[in-house]
């Protein structure tokens, strides 16, 4: 099933799965994506939703059944009270069921993993051609989250509308006894001298009712915040547990790319290194330098070919090893590690070259004078260029064998 497009959907996916150009890029690169769909805040922020929804349903039949219990037991205050109670005690039962519900729908869905070929939701693999067979999943979390796959949640909109409803009910029926003092309004109730009276009761208490109601609100939210809590603990081990690999996978990349970027600006800062001391003769404590400069290189090489591996073989014993392309993988290791320490091999290479040379040239030179002050200034020259062949002689093989472990 494929549709026509936005600017920033791909060309090629089908109409329930609009993925935006950011995460095309990432799967063209790295072959693998992981999308946060649901978090536990939207699962709190559900929840507070659905009790102003609740509420909205609630407030006014509730608000009649308690005063009208009220009244027939003879203004007992106890009756009013415990009506409220039981009646809200019903919503919070709702409210716990879909708590729970809502927990374990953010255990299926937190996560979206996607490749160039497959994607991966409520631990069911599926290729790209194949996705109808998840439309009903993806349709369920969207509904129930108020959020598409891959766009914007909708949920604060829906909880501030759902409260200015609730606040507007609350207003209006305010507005509705007020105007039973009202002689020529069509809902006046009493003709009777006693009427203003019965509406001052009323009105009291539905005053009480809705102080009762606010407090019930911040009991409520403050219970739901020690739930939310207690559900993200659970649900965090949870996804843990069941979803290691694929967390792992995900920062198993994103450390490559920061060893990357660590690496291409190590390249960048013995670049200029060797320049100036080329310029300069090797002089000015440049030597120790270009040698730490090197000896970080290894490091971080040796580093990120563990990482690499690590990766890989995350990657071969997960679910998702058949959703992968290997070549795209190897593709981006190749840019983002490979490439820039074989750019450094090259330069350590040259570097290795025009000291060779150098100390041929200075060797002729010291057979060639007779000055001694110039003889010993090029035999400190000679030493240090030396001990700079050595490092790079010593540090040479570690970079071959890392660049190798990369292909």
């Amino acid at each position: 099933m494929f549709t026509r497009t936005r600017e920033n959907e791909t060309s090629t996916a089908p109409q329930i799965i609009r993925v935006p150009k950011n995460i095309q890029k990432d799967i063209q690169e790295r072959g693998f994506h992981l999308y946060k769909w649901i978090s536990p805040d939207e699962v709190k922020l559900s929840i507070e939703r659905d009790f102003l929804s609740a509420l909205k349903y609630v407030w006014i039949p509730l608000a009649i059944t308690s005063i009208l219990f009220t009244f027939i037991t003879g203004l007992n205050p106890a009756v009013f009270f415990i009506t409220i109670i039981l009646g809200m005690s019903w919503v919070f039962a709702y409210l716990l069921f879909l708590s729970i519900r809502r927990s374990r729908l953010l255990s299926k869905s937190a996560f979206v993993i996607m490749t160039d070929s497959s994607i991966s939701l409520w631990g069911k693999v599926r290729k790209l051609s194949e996705v109808s067979q998840l439309k009903s999943d993806i349709d369920t979390v969207s509904e129930t989250f108020e959020e598409d796959l891959f766009g914007e949640s909708r949920l604060k909109n829906s909880k501030k509308w759902l409260m200015q409803e609730v606040m507007d009910q609350l207003f209006w029926w305010y507005s509705t006894i007020f105007n039973m003092f009202d002689g020529s309004s069509r809902i006046r109730l009493w003709n009777s001298k006693d009427s203003a009276g019965w509406v001052m009761l009323i009105l009291a208490l539905y005053t009480a009712y809705i102080a009762i109601m606010a407090s019930i609100y911040f009991i409520w939210v403050l219970f739901l915040l020690l739930l939310w809590k207690l559900f993200t603990w659970l649900n965090t081990a949870y996804l843990i547990k069941r979803g290691q690999s694929v967390i792992k996978i995900n920062q198993l990349f994103w450390e490559l790319d920061n060893a990357s970027e660590d690496i291409k600006e190590q390249r960048k800062s013995l670049k200029t290194l060797i320049w100036k001391a080329q310029d300069n003769e090797w002089k000015d404590g440049l030597l120790l330098e270009i040698n730490a400069g090197i000896e970080s290189i290894n490091t971080s090489a040796q580093q990120a070919v563990l990482e690499v591996l690590s990766l890989r073989n995350t990657i071969s014993n997960s679910r998702y090893k058949d959703m992968f392309s290997f070549s795209v993988y190897n593709g981006w290791i190749k840019k983002q590690i490979s490439k820039p320490l074989e750019d450094i091999l090259s330069l350590l290479q040259s570097n290795k070259e025009v000291i060779e040379n150098s100390l041929e040239e200075i060797d002729k030179q010291i057979s060639s004078t007779q000055k001694i002050d110039y003889i010993s200034v090029l035999k400190l020259q000679k030493k240090r260029l030396k001990m700079q062949l050595k490092t790079i002689n010593e540090q040479l093989p570690m970079l071959e064998n890392s660049i190798a472990s990369l292909r």
